[in-house]
Parts: C-alpha cells; structure tokens; sequence
C-alpha cells in the first residue's frame, strides 16, 4: 500500500455523527464543571474507540497492518454498541484520562481486538501486554489542579446511556503530533464481513 516514510498508526472504530454530538454533549457538561486549567480536551474530530495503538510504522510495513485488519474483519459480524458511563484512569480520585465508556456491546468489541491482536501478531507486530479496556478519552489531565476539579466533578456527574451506535468496519489511522494536540486522518477502513 505505502512505501513511503514511516507514519503514526492506530486501529480504531470511529463514530457516526449523532454518537459524536451525544459525547459533544456529555463533554461539555463535564467541562463546564472541571474548566480549562490543567486540562486538555478532545476535539469532536478527536473522538473514537482505539482497539490497538502501533506507534510508528515504517511505509514499507503499513501493508502488514492492512492484510491484518482486513483479516481481523473479514470474520467479524455487525454489533451494537451503546456509550455510556464517565470515569478516569487510573482511577476517580486521580483522574489523569477523563472517559466515556460503553454499558453494552463489549463482548463483541473484546472479541474485534483479541482477532485484530492475533492478526497483528502474525504479521509480526508485538502483542499488547494488558487486555483491551473499551473507552472514549474525553479529556488528559495536566496539572494537580485539574486533577482535583476533574475528581470533584466525577463525584458529581452520573452519565446514563447516551448514545447506541451499529458498529461495522474498523478504521486505520493516521496521528500526526501538532502543538495543538494529535490530529488523525483515514488511511484505509475495513467493513465487517468483506
């Protein structure tokens, strides 16, 4: 597919536009109550599910992953996924990475990355050493002071379900580090079942 210079690279299941304005909402709620200080929040476009992170890969590489997600795909059925819940790593009381988080569909999400894992590892990429934690980053805590706004306001938030998607592809893309934040770019997409 590439040969060219290395690229940033990660496997990702990326959201429908109602799913993305209904995380919208439930950042914003969640910023109004922690503020700016301390805290860095995720765009719109930054929104998404990341089943496994490859770091750079080289050009001549990037077609290892692709014959690898195409297989991870080619054996996986559409699921429903529904968003919800809010937390923190490494955990509420020190949050250092706000979160969304799913209150259905995690069965068949785990099964994606354990195929996508195994395919991966065929093709020579290194194993993930901790099991997938499906989540949606929101927010990276910075300082002690977003730390202690971000906890308080995880004591105070409760977040329902706020979103149901039909999950159908997986998505490769692109990171390009800017000193704005990480902006990502479609490489290739794989639909279930193809």
């Amino acid at each position: 597919m590439q040969s060219g210079p290395s690229m940033r690279l990660f496997l990702a299941v990326l959201l429908p536009d109602a799913a993305l304005d209904a995380v919208d909402e439930v950042a914003r709620g969640l910023r109004e109550q922690v503020g700016d200080d301390g805290v860095r929040w995720c765009r719109r476009d930054q929104f998404h599910f990341t089943l496994k992170f490859l770091g750079q890969v080289a050009g001549s590489c990037v077609h290892r992953v692709t014959d690898a997600a195409a297989n991870a795909a080619s054996s996986q059925e559409p699921f429903s996924l529904t968003l919800g819940g809010v937390g923190a790593f490494p955990n509420d009381a020190r949050p250092g990475t706000l979160w969304l988080g799913v209150t259905a569909g995690i069965g068949p999400m785990t099964d994606l990355a354990l195929q996508l894992e195994t395919e991966l590892a065929r093709a020579r990429f290194p194993r993930d050493k901790r099991p997938l934690k499906a989540h949606l980053t929101i927010a990276r805590v910075k300082s002690y002071g977003g730390e202690v706004a971000a906890a308080r306001a995880l004591r105070a938030t409760r977040v329902g379900e706020v979103a149901t998607l039909t999950v159908d592809r997986l998505t490769l893309m692109r990171s390009t580090l800017r000193p704005s934040g990480s902006e990502y770019s479609v490489v290739d997409e794989f639909r279930f079942g193809a």
